[in-house]
């Protein structure tokens, strides 16, 4: 109801939602919503380009960014209402355990909920691996620029998005000062701490809003974690409902109600999952596998990405128009800084709508190779690398055979050792295939990723004893295992046309008799 208190600030209206219905907010919400910053999420897709094999997968990160922080709110108050009950526990998150401290908490959560996608770009996840092959690559003074904000906004690392986010927030803090509330600036100062990739390196922002540092760790993991967190749970949701995919389903309620609060030996608060949320959580870990094997590594939508990936990075070399504020050169033009002032300026915004524009104008242009990679985007689905291995269950199904054969147990790690082994020799793949097909213009690339990455969901498992359930077990293997595609193509359009396209099935077979030449590899690999 408005007037009510939603987080620390004044409901403002509701936003009815396809996945969560009626999600609240609140005056400080709806005055960040109507930013230019959260404004261009309208016009980035949650899923990219995927929308080429499913047709109704238009849903936007704005979508996404709302849903995450509906959900990261109900799990903010739900440990908001254990921790009133428990003064102990209260003591080692806020500084004084009372309403004004436990409203604060909720809404830096709420916040990093709804900012923690602010700093994605045009076709989402799809455009960040040109961005960083740009800044990683070239030796340009352009591109050193580019890598040197980049590196330097993520802590030290190369994180696209995150880099993006954390210098698009330092902008929403000067323009706070217009809004009428109190504490906005210094609640966008703890969020901006909490999202950056590295960890927060100053305390003072969630001090001064009453909640102590320890309960940094508590607030990332709300919104991203290895076990159940709330941009995942609204992903697998959103997605799959906007793809027609039926591998969503959770229950949201059950999980929510399981999350707490609970201290480790040392004292320090962590965020926990109840045994009861057993079952809603092997919801969570099926419906991940799932949506990654049948949308996320699909084999059309992977070769969509790296046409898009392939048509960014072409775009320096180009001497295709950009739009007139783009200045002339796109590295100078995306470098974060200077995204973030024409962002607050409304001049330009880097988001899908523009980047269709340039590959439409690329794609009736002149120059042969950016035009290639642009109609490959647009109408020439013929023009998408080749999928050499349409399925990865059939590169598991050889893996398998393979380690059989020679006596080894297709265990989870002579899997993944196997094929990383494969993974990693894709330029001698490239070189058989050429010399079986006499084509020296084709090129191999690869795709190769787990699911779930070990490590961080071993160091995660404070949260929950995932290892308990044979069922998580069993999920926790598989989606260990890397999922392997390997593609063809030509940068010469009629190569690509004549000598791959047209010759996909031949190509295949080959492929296949090389890929079983390099698992045989991989095999004395593992033995020796």
């Amino acid at each position: 109801m408005q007037g009510e208190l939603v987080g620390a600030y004044q409901q403002k209206g509701v936003v009815q939602d396809s996945v969560h219905g009626f999600i609240p907010i609140n005056e400080a919400e709806y005055w960040l919503l109507q930013t230019a910053f959260m404004r261009r999420l309208h016009n980035i897709k949650q899923l990219g380009m995927a929308f080429l094999v499913f047709p109704s997968a238009r849903h936007s990160r704005l979508e996404h960014s709302l849903g995450v922080m509906h959900i990261a709110s109900r799990m903010a108050q739900r440990i908001a209402g254990s921790l009133s009950h428990n003064d102990k526990l209260c003591s080692e998150v806020l500084y004084e355990c009372n309403y004004e401290h436990l409203n604060s908490f909720v809404q830096t959560v709420r916040f990093s909920g709804l900012l923690h996608d602010v700093g994605h770009l045009a076709y989402s996840h799809m455009s960040e691996e040109a961005i960083e092959y740009m800044a990683k690559y070239s030796e340009d003074k352009q591109s050193q620029g580019l890598f040197k904000e980049l590196t330097e906004l993520s802590g030290g690392a190369l994180k696209v998005h995150e880099a993006y986010g954390v210098s698009f927030l330092s902008k929403l803090k000067g323009l706070s000062s217009s809004f009428e509330g109190s504490l906005l600036e210094v609640y966008l100062s703890a969020v901006t701490e909490l999202l950056k990739p590295g960890g927060p390196t100053v305390r003072e922002p969630l001090e001064e809003l009453g909640i102590r540092p320890e309960a940094y760790s508590i607030i990332h993991d709300i919104i991203s974690n290895e076990i159940a967190d709330a941009d995942r749970l609204d992903y697998l949701q959103r997605d799959a409902q906007a793809t027609g995919i039926v591998y969503g389903n959770i229950d949201l309620d059950r999980l929510v109600e399981g999350i707490g609060v609970s201290l480790l030996d040392d004292g320090r608060p962590f965020l926990s999952l109840d045994i009861k949320s057993l079952q809603p959580l092997e919801d969570v870990f099926d419906a991940r596998y799932k949506m990654y094997r049948s949308v996320y590594y699909h084999h059309k939508v992977i070769a969509i990405s790296k046409s898009v990936s392939r048509f960014i990075r072409e775009l320096p070399q180009s001497h295709i128009q950009l739009p007139e504020a783009y200045g002339g050169d796109l590295r100078e033009a995306i470098k974060p800084s200077s995204l973030a002032k024409a962002i607050a300026d409304d001049l330009y915004y880097f988001d899908d709508s523009e980047l269709d524009v340039i590959a439409r104008t690329a794609a009736h242009g002149e120059e042969k190779l950016i035009k290639r990679w642009a109609l490959s985007l647009l109408e020439r689905r013929d023009l998408l690398p080749l999928s050499l291995i349409k399925r990865s269950e059939e590169v598991m199904v050889l893996a398998t055979e393979t380690l059989r054969k020679r006596g080894l147990e297709p265990s989870p790690s002579n899997l993944s050792h196997l094929l990383n082994y494969v993974s990693n020799k894709v330029s001698a793949i490239q070189d058989d295939l050429r010399k079986a097909t006499g084509n020296s213009n084709i090129m191999v690339d690869c795709f190769s990723s787990s699911i779930i990455n070990l490590d961080r969901l071993r160091r995660g498992s404070n949260m929950f004893n995932w290892s308990e359930s044979s069922y998580l077990r069993a999920i926790v293997d598989q989606s260990s295992i890397p999922v392997l595609l390997l593609y063809a193509y030509s940068d010469y359009m009629d190569d690509h046309l004549s000598l791959i396209r047209a010759r996909a099935k031949d190509l295949r077979e080959t492929a296949k008799k090389i890929l079983q030449d390099m698992l045989n590899e991989g095999v004395r690999d593992i033995r020796s």
